[in-house]
């Protein structure tokens, strides 16, 4: 009997129950069950896993969107995540693979395909895809934790500046993909997020070294990749610490407001949004996207008639600007 703890996550519950039946025939006998995302992440959060089968399709929230959620906790990097559906297209191979999934199984289950995507966890656990950068980005770590800033910046230097880095491996997923590969595409993709995450440790890391160095240009220009790689994940409390870590390095920096308050609207708070927006503006008073950005906010707060001026100014400088013209229609139109 194999022992690996693995978590079931499906609202539909015959295919789960036929699962757990397959599994169980083919020797594994420690499963656990989620009917629901949510209760899926409160048992991740209590228990390990060795490794996750959820469904693509789901009543309110898919077998995909518990693969983002987890992808963004480093926890959970490696961890074995296989999604099933009854049939796969490329824009869901696609979405997959840059999601950061393992394998995707198809339905009804086929037990000799089980087995194989099974015996795939035990080398996963051993020896992740990205052993090495970890390594790397710990040695980096640890350099800079004990004062050797000029040590570390060369070994996290050498990470994220590596040949085979995220965009790389995207590259070989999307060929593959094209090809129609996608047994060659899923772990390119992969390796492609959990690089990513990687690196923006090692351009948090290096940007610290470099203010420790007072090579603030440097300092900022690193943090920002980092900050800018953890909003493309969603990741926005780690954007948002690092975003006013270089507020306390330079506390003008036009980038840094506008980074801020695109967080600030993605979290709801509108309030706190615009008074970021307003700070980038006073340092660009013509920069027709933060000028746009204030005008969508004062829609979020429902009060379309201060948009106006906003968009009306960003067309007096760029009149091209077919975002804030067609805003612009469509509250004279009522429509906003």
């Amino acid at each position: 009997m194999r022992t690996e703890s693995i978590l079931l996550v499906d609202d539909n519950e015959f295919a789960l129950n036929e699962l757990a039946n397959v599994l169980k025939y083919i020797g594994f006998k420690n499963l656990s069950i989620a009917k629901n995302i949510n209760n899926a992440l409160g048992l991740a959060a209590s228990k390990s896993f060795q490794c996750i089968i959820a469904a693509w399709d789901m009543e309110k929230k898919s077998g995909l969107d518990l693969l983002k959620k987890l992808r963004n906790n480093d926890r959970f990097l490696n961890l074995p995540f296989f999604l099933t559906d009854s049939a796969y297209t490329k824009q869901k191979v696609m979405k997959a693979g840059l999601a950061g999934v393992t394998g995707l199984i198809v339905t009804p289950y086929e037990k000799q395909n089980l087995v194989s995507k099974m015996e795939s966890i035990s080398k996963i656990i051993e020896k992740p895809l990205c052993e090495d950068e970890f390594k790397s980005i710990e040695k980096g770590m640890e350099q800079l934790d004990k004062g050797n800033y000029k040590e570390a910046i060369v070994t996290l230097d050498k990470v994220v500046k590596s040949n085979k880095n995220a965009e790389y491996y995207y590259n070989i997923g999307y060929i593959s993909i094209l090809s129609e590969k996608y047994s060659e595409a899923i772990p390119a993709f992969q390796k492609a997020t959990q690089l990513d995450s990687l690196f923006a440790k090692a351009f948090e890391g290096l940007g610290r070294a470099y203010n420790a160095l007072g090579l603030t240009a440097k300092a900022k220009q690193n943090m920002q990749k980092a900050a800018d790689i953890y909003m493309e994940r969603g990741m926005v409390e780690d954007a948002e610490s690092i975003l006013n870590d270089i507020l306390e390095i330079n506390a003008e920096s036009v980038n840094i407001f506008n980074s801020l308050g695109v967080i600030y609207r993605k979290k709801g708070n509108f309030e706190a949004a615009l008074k970021q927006y307003k700070k980038a503006l006073k340092i660009h008073p013509d920069e027709v996207y933060i000028l746009y950005n204030i005008g969508r906010l004062y829609i979020d707060l429902k009060k379309p008639e201060n948009a106006v001026k906003f968009f009306e100014h960003a067309l007096t400088i760029k009149p091209d600007f077919q975002e804030a013209r067609k805003t612009l229609e469509a509250i004279e139109l009522g429509l906003l």
